[in-house]
C-alpha cells in the first residue's frame, strides 16, 4: 500500500488513537504478516520472505512497507537506500527466491509513525523490539528447519547445507531463442538446443552460482585441479529449464518486472561463437554482478559455437533479426510502463540493432520502454552504423553506451576477416563518437586472452555498468563516482575512458 509518510501515517495514527486502539487505551492483539521485502542498493539488493509478527498495536494497513523497513534495520545493517514490500508471492519472493527472516516486534503507534517517517532510531530503543529470532535460509522451512542437504535442488531453491548456511543461489533467467531444439526437455538442459535455425520458442531456466562466486568470474570445472564435471558448490551451472507458453513467459517476467519497486527488465544478446549453455551462464552471472532486482531475459540466436563457423554466424544473426524485433516488441508491451535495460555482446550487437530498428520504424511509440542500451564491444561495421543503423535509433529518448577497445583481438581478426573495415567496438584513433552516444574507452582493463569479454569479466566495467543499469546515470554524473574520466579530442569531440590503477585493474 502507498502512504504518505509525513500526513498519511499521522491521520491513521490519530483515527487509531480516537478509536481507542493506540495511545494505550486498549492492548492489541499480536498480528502475523507473511511479506515479501526487498531492499535495494548500488552494491546489494536483498530479497526476503518476512515472517513479522506486531504486537502493541495495528500496522495491517501499512505492514509491507514497515516491514521492508524493519528488514533493512535489523538484517541488513541499513545498506538498503530503497525499500519495498508486498503481501507474499510465491513467484517473487518464496522458496524459490529468497531467504526466510523471522521478527517479532512490540510497537506503540507512534513508533510506527517514526519507522515510516524515517526516523528509525525508534527501532534501537530495546522496548521496541522485544524478540528478534534467527535467520534462515532454508526453502519454505519452518522455524528450527532446514531443507535436507540430499535433496536435489528445485528450480530457483537456495540451496544450504545441514547447518542452514547457503552453499549457492539460483538465479532464474527467462529465455527466448529461435534454436532449433535437438533434445526433449527432460533431458539435461546443456542438451536441449542447438546452433541451427528453428521456431521461436521461449522458457525460463535456473542457473546456480556458488557461495564463493566473485564479480565478473564464470567459475568452470578446472582441468589443472583434476575437475571433470560442473559441480554447484564449485562452478556455475545451468541446472534446468522449462518451456513455457509464450502467455505464461510474458505474465511471469511481467510480475517481477512490475513488483517490489518495479525495477524492470534486463535484456541480454550473447555473441558469436556462443552456445545456448554458455549464453545462459553468462545472462546470469551478469545479472547477478550487475545485483539486478527485475526479470532477466536472454535472448539466445543460433550460433554454432565454433570458431570456425564465423561466417556462418554472420548468416544467422542477420537471419535472428526478424526474431528479436518480435521479442523486442513484446517486452516493451510486457506492463505499462516497464522499464527495459539491454546489454549486447559482439555479433549480438548486430542482432539487436536490426532488429531495434526495425521495431521502432513499425512501431515508434515502443521506444519509450527501452531506458538503457549497452553496445559491448560489437562486431558491427563502424561506417555501417554511422550511415545506416545511428540515425535511426540514436536521439529518440533511449540512452545508448558504447564500450570500445583497442585491446580487442577478436575484433582486430574480425575487421582483418572484412578487409580491413573498422569495428564499432575498437578504439583506438578511429573510435567512433557521435551525438546520441556515450563512448566509453575500455582498453585499460584486463581481460581474457583475446581481450573480447571485459563488459563481462572486468569487475571495473560491471561496476560502471552498475550506474548505467541501475541508476540511468550518463557519464557526466558517473565520472566523481566511478572510474571514467573525459576525453576531449578536438578531432572527434568528447568521449570517455576507464582510468584504471594497475593494483585495481581485476580480472
Amino acid at each position: 500500500m502507498s502512504i504518505d509518510l509525513h500526513s498519511g501515517v499521522r491521520r491513521l495514527w490519530l483515527s487509531l488513537c480516537v478509536l481507542g486502539v493506540a495511545c494505550g487505551a486498549a492492548s492489541i492483539e499480536a498480528a502475523d504478516f507473511d511479506l515479501c521485502v526487498r531492499g535495494s542498493a548500488l552494491e546489494a539488493v536483498h530479497t526476503a520472505r518476512l515472517h513479522l509478527t506486531v504486537e502493541g498495536t495495528d500496522v495491517a494497513a501499512f505492514a509491507p512497507r514497515l516491514g521492508a523497513l524493519l528488514a533493512n534495520e535489523r538484517f541488513w545493517n541499513n545498506e538498503a537506500d530503497e525499500v519495498f514490500g508486498e503481501p507474499f508471492d510465491a513467484d517473487l519472493c518464496g522458496a524459490a527466491v529468497a531467504p526466510e527472516l523471522y521478527l517479532t516486534i512490540t510497537l506503540t503507534a507512534d513508533v510506527a509513525h517514526d519507522l515510516l517517517a524515517g526516523q528509525t532510531r525508534s527501532v534501537a530503543n530495546p522496548l521496541a523490539v522485544t524478540a528478534t529470532r534467527d535467520l534462515r535460509l532454508a526453502p519454505a522451512a519452518p522455524p528450527n528447519q532446514v531443507a535436507p542437504p540430499e535433496e536435489a535442488p528445485e528450480p530457483g531453491d537456495v540451496v544450504v547445507d545441514k547447518d542452514g548456511k547457503l552453499r549457492y543461489r539460483v538465479m532464474r533467467i527467462y529465455y527466448a531463442t529461435d534454436r532449433k531444439p535437438v533434445g526433449k526437455y527432460a533431458t539435461p538442459p546443456q542438451n536441449v538446443y542447438s546452433g541451427q535455425e528453428g521456431d521461436l520458442s521461449f522458457g525460463v531456466l535456473n542457473v546456480s552460482l556458488p557461495k564463493s562466486h566473485q564479480i565478473g568470474h564464470l567459475e568452470a570445472p578446472s582441468l589443472l585441479l583434476l575437475e571433470f564435471r560442473a559441480d554447484p558448490d564449485k562452478h556455475v551451472v545451468l541446472q534446468s529449464l522449462q518451456l513455457l507458453s509464450t502467455d505464461a513467459w510474458r505474465a511471469q517476467i511481467a510480475k517481477r518486472a512490475t513488483h517490489l519497486g518495479s525495477p524492470g527488465v534486463l535484456v541480454f544478446i550473447h555473441g558469436y561463437n556462443s552456445s545456448f549453455e554458455d549464453a545462459a551462464l553468462r545472462a546470469a552471472q551478469l545479472a547477478f554482478d550487475l545485483k539486478f532486482g527485475g526479470a532477466t531475459v536472454l535472448f539466445s540466436w543460433p550460433s554454432r559455437d565454433q570458431l570456425r563457423n564465423y561466417v556462418a554466424d554472420e548468416q544467422t544473426a542477420e537471419w535472428a533479426a526478424h526474431d528479436m524485433k518480435i521479442v523486442l516488441a513484446s517486452i516493451a508491451t510486457i506492463a505499462p510502463n516497464t522499464p527495459v535495460y539491454v546489454v549486447a555482446h559482439s555479433m549480438g550487437n548486430r542482432v539487436f540493432a536490426r532488429g531495434f530498428q526495425a521495431l521502432i520504424a513499425e512501431k515508434p511509440d515502443l521506444q519509450r520502454a527501452f531506458k538503457e542500451v549497452v553496445m559491448a564491444a560489437p562486431d558491427v561495421d563502424a561506417d555501417v552504423f554511422r550511415r545506416d543503423i545511428a540515425p535511426a535509433i540514436l536521439n529518440k529518448g533511449t540512452r545508448f553506451t558504447l564500450y570500445a577497445s583497442s585491446k580487442d583481438e577478436a575484433l582486430m581478426i574480425s575487421s582483418s576477416l572484412h578487409g580491413g573495415y573498422r569495428r564499432l567496438g575498437e578504439s583506438g584513433d578511429g573510435i567512433v563518437v557521435m551525438s546520441g552516444l556515450d563512448t566509453v574507452d575500455a582498453s585499460a582493463v584486463r581481460t581474457d586472452l583475446l581481450g573480447h569479454s571485459y563488459y563481462g569479466e572486468s569487475q571495473t566495467v560491471i561496476s560502471d555498468m552498475k550506474y548505467v543499469i541501475r541508476q540511468s546515470l550518463p557519464p557526466e554524473q558517473r565520472e566523481a563516482k566511478s572510474v571514467l574520466e573525459r576525453v576531449q579530442n578536438t578531432a572527434l569531440g568528447l568521449y570517455w575512458r576507464i582510468r584504471v590503477l594497475a593494483a585495481a585493474a581485476g580480472p
